[in-house]
């Protein structure tokens, strides 16, 4: 499919050739332009023969000279996410409430997404036409959900109807020198045990090119009536995978895959650069060592504000926010407290803060008159909106004060 041109850069050579908007790039120099990334691939020549259709519907060509420092400009419109083509007994998106945001509820299984934003595919919905696509434009690193390399198992727990081997696409993938992070998500008496070594085996030889393993926990909530029956990570199976991953190198569990084991999270240096934070792996040590950083700065900020502070959080985090709490008080008396809010929208099972509903909070957060609340940021989306669409102007009109934003990291902060 062509691209459409949304918009032109003002000043910029396609602003300045013939090109309008709403006008659809078929090609340049010969090459298929289908996606924002062909587009930004094939505009890298210093010169650029484009070939496309006009709003009439007539083939046109034109040719572009780069001058190395105005930019091609061409904006096309937003892209179509790919959505995912497998029916997985643990997919979070079939066990959530029906009143979230709409977006929610797209089940992405894009590559282009995968390489630009860092989400994590499965590869099944590809064809050898995209895999070639991939290696030409090099993609690296792509973030890539395994959870099994047993092909076997992998087809049982992912339930797609087609061929498709994991293992052989990975190694694919690494001969042609693609790069790639990697995720499984651990089910009790599907993925783990033998079968977790077994993966992670495979995910750590030198004949992959795998960057890093993450393993995180199956997220379940009271919404699997009517989907396959699976229990949560005990604490002995939560001890079991981190002794499992212990021997393999590049291999990372989840924070609360550590909280579960009741075991400590590892220092700083264990995350070689936290490579799967979205994943939630590290995030509380990184909370940790940017609060050494920043508590000063955070204290002295926070001692103008002529309120309490309360930190709003759930349980996945609470421990550790209460440590903080706990430490600004001893330099600022009964200046803060940690709140905990049960996840009652998704059920309690879901322990992180990002998923939290203003609902929960709304119906379990009672502050006093000199209280003001505190909220993560992974609370909110880019439109500064909750998982039930809830927006950071209406949580603050609810509690009638001022409201603090603190960055999940803890390295920056507002008060709104």
């Amino acid at each position: 499919m062509p691209v459409t041109i949304k918009s032109l850069v003002e000043g910029s050579l396609a602003d300045n050739s013939k090109l309008e908007i709403n006008d659809r790039i078929i090609s340049i120099n010969g090459n298929e332009i289908n996606d924002f990334l062909d587009l930004q691939f094939h505009s890298a020549d210093d010169v650029l023969e484009i070939t496309y259709l006009n709003i009439s519907g007539v083939t046109k060509k034109i040719v572009i000279h780069q001058d190395g420092e105005t930019p091609v400009g061409i904006i096309p419109q937003e892209h179509k996410c790919r959505t995912c083509a497998n029916d997985c007994i643990f997919c979070f998106v079939d066990q959530m409430p029906d009143n979230l945001r709409d977006s929610l509820y797209i089940k992405d299984d894009d590559y282009r997404f995968s390489f630009v934003f860092g989400n994590f595919i499965t590869l099944t919905n590809l064809s050898d036409k995209d895999i070639s696509r991939m290696i030409e434009q090099k993609l690296n690193p792509l973030y890539i959900s395994v959870h099994t390399t047993n092909p076997i198992l992998h087809r049982k727990m992912l339930r797609y109807k087609h061929d498709f081997n994991i293992i052989d696409k990975l190694h694919l993938l690494s001969n042609n020198g693609m790069e790639f992070h990697t995720q499984i998500v651990v089910i009790p008496g599907w993925n783990d045990g033998k079968e977790l070594e077994s993966s992670l085996m495979d995910l750590t030889s030198p004949e992959l090119n795998s960057l890093s393993v993450g393993i995180v926990p199956i997220g379940l909530t009271k919404f699997r009536n009517s989907l396959t029956q699976l229990s949560p990570l005990t604490l002995k199976q939560a001890k079991q995978i981190l002794q499992i991953s212990s021997q393999f190198s590049r291999t990372y569990c989840s924070d609360e895959i550590y909280l579960l084991a009741n075991e400590e999270i590892p220092p700083e240096e264990f995350y070689d650069g936290y490579t799967q934070l979205e994943n939630g792996i590290g995030m509380i040590r990184l909370l940790l060592e940017n609060w050494k950083f920043r508590k000063h700065d955070f204290i002295s900020d926070i001692q103008s504000i002529d309120k309490k502070i309360v930190f709003i959080t759930a349980k996945l985090a609470f421990s550790t926010i209460e440590e903080i709490s706990n430490e600004i008080n001893k330099l600022l008396p009964h200046k803060t407290r940690a709140t905990l809010v049960i996840n009652n929208a998704f059920g309690e099972t879901v322990t992180v803060a990002g998923l939290l509903n203003a609902s929960d909070i709304i119906q379990q957060v009672n502050l006093k008159n000199n209280e003001i609340p505190a909220f993560s940021s992974n609370l909110f989306n880019d439109n500064n909106l909750t998982i039930d669409g809830v927006s950071k102007d209406d949580l603050r009109k609810h509690f009638e004060n001022e409201i603090l934003i603190i960055n999940e990291e803890f390295d920056a902060w507002m008060v709104l």
